[in-house]
């Protein structure tokens, strides 16, 4: 039972959009960042980019319960939305592949701020729309043979 979950981090520097592949119940997965591929390493409330990029997932109070919450899980249409903008093209997708790596090194380097930034990127109708009719231009394309032999 193979299943991919997806997440959405804030940080100080920007959103990072992660998911995680299980390929059984009992897997435990690696997380990666989408447009990097670079491997993250959770640890009780951290996940952790090349080694020196420590990032909050959560944010905890003296007695040690939760306050907020960093990462959060998105369906994969959820998903989707937030990472359609930058697919359109091999440029775009380079561009935000090399903001990734500025924040993981931001964040490495302690520079910059040190609030956690909450705005969600936005993505007009007419970028979504574009980005839509590619998914099903491929999908009406690579099924329409199968369709016929029906």
């Amino acid at each position: 039972m193979e299943r991919t979950l997806y997440f959405e981090l804030k940080t100080e520097y920007g959103p990072l959009y992660l998911y995680e592949n299980y390929k059984s119940e009992t897997d435990i997965p690696v997380t990666r960042e989408f447009f990097t591929q670079e491997k993250g390493i959770r640890r009780y409330g951290y996940l952790s980019f090349m080694g020196n990029s420590d990032f909050k997932t959560v944010e905890k109070n003296m007695e040690g319960l939760i306050t907020k919450e960093y990462i959060k899980e998105l369906s994969p249409y959820q998903f989707l939305n937030k990472v359609g903008g930058y697919l359109i093209s091999e440029d775009s997708i380079n561009k935000k592949r090399k903001d990734v790596y500025n924040i993981f090194d931001m964040k490495a380097n302690s520079k910059g701020n040190t609030t956690i930034l909450n705005d969600e990127p936005q993505i007009s109708g007419e970028l979504k729309d574009v980005f839509a009719n590619k998914i099903l231009s491929k999908y009406t394309s690579s099924n329409s043979n199968k369709r016929k032999e029906i």
